[in-house]
């Protein structure tokens, strides 16, 4: 993920986040907003002392990873924060990997809907 596609400050965030428009299930929590750019940012957080930097940096890898290797699963005109839950702690890879690409297609379902 390249540092364009990141979302920053705690500002927009906060403003994202409390928008509440997005999606959960049992590892991920995904809030999102349409931005005026063409390309999609996403940032990525945690709930209240899940765990250690260590895991927290590796899970972090992880989701980012998952997000370059299926660009087809967000739209480019959106910002995203991604909160990941503590059940996520201890999962695999690939586990981790359907069920974000689960939820993202869950948005897109909810976006046609309206």
């Amino acid at each position: 993920m390249k540092k364009r596609n990141i979302v920053k400050s705690k500002d927009d965030f906060t403003r994202i986040i409390n928008k509440k428009n997005g999606s959960v299930n049992k590892y991920f929590i995904i809030n999102r907003e349409t931005n005026n750019d063409l390309i999609p940012k996403f940032g990525i957080t945690f709930v209240k002392n899940m765990c250690n930097a260590v895991n927290r940096n590796k899970l972090k890898r992880q989701i980012k990873s998952i997000i370059d290797n299926n660009k087809n699963i967000y739209e480019n005109n959106k910002n995203y924060i991604i909160i990941i839950r503590k059940d996520a702690l201890n999962k695999s890879y690939k586990e981790l990997e359907d069920n974000l690409i689960s939820l993202f297609n869950k948005l897109k379902e909810k976006k046609d809907e309206r």
